[in-house]
């Protein structure tokens, strides 16, 4: 195994054990003093998150519910190890492929479900954050406001210049001989994205049910604060933390969360977190390398 791919896979155990040292935690009281109320409600809302995501991922999609939660749940585990769209978006992609989608529509539209996902809970953070503010979150707020930024003028890019034709500064680009193949998918895939943001319908309902998904989530962190409102802020300080372009954002979310609850929590949420996204990978044997390669090659005509 790849010696990088170790050090990815150890990295979140490394930091959990780096922090239970620096606040004097030992780690079989993160187990013993669980409360077996807040796992329970923990693992269940995780499910009906993903369940109620794959609502809308399927309506963009154009699969069908139960592919569209499997790819979530799959995805999720590669996030892990792979942050970002060559992680969890290119996870879904792939089993979106099973369901006759081409890798370049199949992508663009997981990437599309991405928009959503970062958004939505970008801006639940910079809203409910001021309620509980802290030093410790300057760099969440700064990864959120980017976060926005970058993917509002990239969607912004694609709905403004999507048709079946390249602009100038794309002309110089697709001429590398190495792009050059990549031409059709990269028309294909904004034309894709842009039908779909066309919908007015389709764009209010996906931005309702990933707000209604991470609400849903937040539900057991009230066992923990006995406030809805601090609930819903520890839930999405968390998930921002996820959007640092770090494996498992090891080290930033336990950083960020040290601010909200007591550092033997931030290890019981650390480690249920870990667990319920490890899960997914009960799905990594129906991944077809064959098959990727193949729908890669339709793409990339060189390879």
């Amino acid at each position: 195994m790849d010696k990088k791919l170790i050090l990815v896979i150890f990295l979140p155990i490394i930091i959990i054990v780096i922090y239970s040292i620096i606040f004097r935690i030992d780690l079989l009281n993160v187990f013993l003093n669980l409360n077996p109320y807040f796992v329970i409600a923990f693992f269940i809302t995780y499910l009906a998150q993903l369940g109620i995501v794959s609502i809308r991922d399927s309506k963009i999609a154009g699969v069908d519910f139960l592919t569209a939660f499997k790819a979530r749940f799959f995805a999720n585990s590669i996030s892990l190890i792979i942050p970002g769209a060559m992680g969890p978006d290119l996870a879904r992609a792939v089993i979106y492929l099973r369901k006759g989608l081409t890798i370049d529509r199949a992508f663009s539209l997981s990437l599309l479900e991405s928009f959503y996902d970062v958004n939505v809970i970008a801006f639940m953070f910079l809203v409910l954050i001021w309620f509980r503010f802290s030093p410790l979150e300057i760099i969440l707020i700064l990864t959120a406001l980017g976060n926005i930024f970058m993917w509002f003028l990239g969607i912004g890019y694609v709905y403004g210049t999507s048709n079946y034709n390249l602009n100038r500064v794309e002309q110089k680009v697709f001429s590398i001989k190495y792009l050059k193949p990549l031409e059709e998918a990269y028309l294909n895939g904004k034309v894709e994205m842009k039908e779909k943001l066309k919908n007015p319908l389709l764009t209010f309902s996906s931005s309702i049910l990933t707000l209604v998904g991470y609400l849903v989530q937040s539900l057991p962190f009230y066992l923990i604060s006995r406030s809805f409102l601090q609930a819903i802020i520890i839930n999405t300080t968390y998930q921002v933390a996820l959007l640092v372009p770090i494996p498992s954002a090891a080290g930033v979310a336990e950083l960020s969360l040290t601010a909200l609850v007591p550092p033997l929590v931030v290890l019981q949420i650390r480690v249920l977190e870990l667990i319920s996204y490890s899960l997914g990978f009960v799905y990594v044997k129906e991944i077809s390398i064959d098959e990727i390669r193949k729908e890669v090659k339709e793409v990339w005509k060189t390879i």
